[in-house]
């Protein structure tokens, strides 16, 4: 196992590394000849002894180390960034050892430089899932990483494409990459089917896009990336705000005109009923001439009580009615009194401004029609009232003045 490399070559006392080897000719203790046979049994793929002598706790060796996917030494760390290719996919090999800072890549403790070289990894891999496409889908092959981010048409200049080529340096550790996490969670499958989530990363892309979009050069590109990603979050927060209010804005300005044309069609529903049931009007009118022509005080009886209880009806329907308006105005100001015009813009507010005017107008206009309605449903019973009056040969004066004096 790789781990019994690592050890040895700590309990040696870190030799020199030279040629993917170390020599050794020096002092040991029993601990370390036992180390030396369990390596010496290791399959070969792990590294072998090209000399080995051990003399009275005296050891002189000469071990080939491991150069493959079962392990590699590196003498310090640029040497691991140079040919470590895994690390422009954003993938950390498994198991490795770098001599300048002494770290195996299963140590608890890790140095600092590993953690920058961690986070620059995350971020590799989250903007690779990102990209409109990748190195895979474009040649489907693994020798570089190859993203491509496309520039949105803006009227003056077509759509356009960018590559970048994701090359790891020491230089770019040096520099944050705040929240990753958020951008780790936007691509996550689990958020799949939330909300804005395709619009946000959409947002995403065209950010960088934006960013990258004077830069020369596609190395130079994701290195821009990496020094300018802040500029990168601003610019997306920005764009998403943008989006959002104008999504709110569109949702608001439906929500308006469906209320107006909901409110406005049911007002005209309700002057439309009263007027249907409103035609049966003029023949208790013509009622009052048949009235007058009656021989008999029981035909009289009858067709006054008739007309006044058409009177009454239609006071009745038309009472109904303006209840049934007054619950339509209280609903539209509920819906309309949740929208305060004076934090919209000018584009939002003043369609607000308009559907209240002309709810207002329509409103006005309704109760003018109902008066009028009343007044022309009460005409049958004052019809009547003076045909009776006319029939007595009785003022109404006298009328009052006859039942007032029945009263002590």
């Amino acid at each position: 196992m790789f781990s019994k490399i690592v050890e040895l070559y700590r309990a040696l006392n870190f030799p020199k590394v030279e040629g993917n080897k170390f020599f050794f000719n020096g002092a040991i203790d029993q601990s370390i000849a036992s180390l030396v046979e369990e390596v010496d049994k290791l399959a070969s793929h792990f590294g072998s002894f090209s000399h080995k002598e051990i003399y009275e706790l005296h050891l002189d060796v000469e071990f080939n180390l491991p150069a493959s996917e079962s392990g590699r030494f590196y003498q310090n760390f640029a040497e691991f960034l140079l040919f470590t290719p895994t690390l422009n996919f954003g993938s950390i090999s498994e198991e490795f050892y770098i001599c300048d800072i002494d770290y195996y890549s299963k140590d608890v403790a890790i140095p600092d430089a590993m953690r920058k070289l961690e986070t620059l990894c995350r971020f590799i891999r989250a903007i690779s899932k990102l990209a409109v496409q990748n190195s895979f889908q474009i040649e489907n092959t693994s020798r570089d990483n190859r993203l491509v981010f496309v520039v949105a048409a803006d009227g003056k200049s077509p759509a356009k494409t960018l590559l970048i080529d994701i090359k790891v340096t020491e230089e770019l550790l040096e520099y944050c990459l705040p929240h990753i996490k958020f951008l780790e969670s936007l691509l996550s499958k689990n958020r799949k089917n939330d909300v804005h989530v395709e619009e946000r990363l959409t947002i995403m892309r065209l950010a960088i896009a934006d960013i990258l979009n004077s830069v020369v050069g596609e190395v130079e590109r994701f290195q821009y990336l990496v020094k300018n990603w802040g500029d990168v979050l601003s610019k997306y927060h920005h764009n998403f705000l943008a989006f959002i209010h104008q999504y709110s804005f569109e949702k608001v300005r439906k929500e308006i005109a469906t209320t107006e044309i909901e409110h406005a069609t049911k007002l005209s529903a309700v002057l439309g009923d009263i007027s249907g049931k409103l035609l049966a009007l003029p023949v208790s009118l013509a009622a009052i001439i048949l009235l007058r022509k009656a021989n008999s005080s029981e035909e009289f009886a009858i067709g006054f009580i008739g007309l006044a209880c058409v009177s009454l009806i239609f006071i009745g329907i038309l009472i109904n009615q303006w209840l049934q308006v007054r619950r339509l105005r209280g609903s539209f100001e509920v819906i309309f009194s949740q929208y305060d015009v004076s934090k919209f813009p000018l584009k939002l507010s003043k369609p607000i401004s308009n559907a209240r005017r002309n709810a207002d107008i329509q409103y006005f206009t309704l109760i003018a029609t109902f008066i009028i309605f009343g007044v022309l449903a009460l005409l049958p019973l004052g019809g009547a009232i003076y045909v009776l009056n006319d029939r007595s040969q009785l003022r109404l004066s006298e009328i009052c003045l006859l039942i007032a004096s029945q009263f002590p």
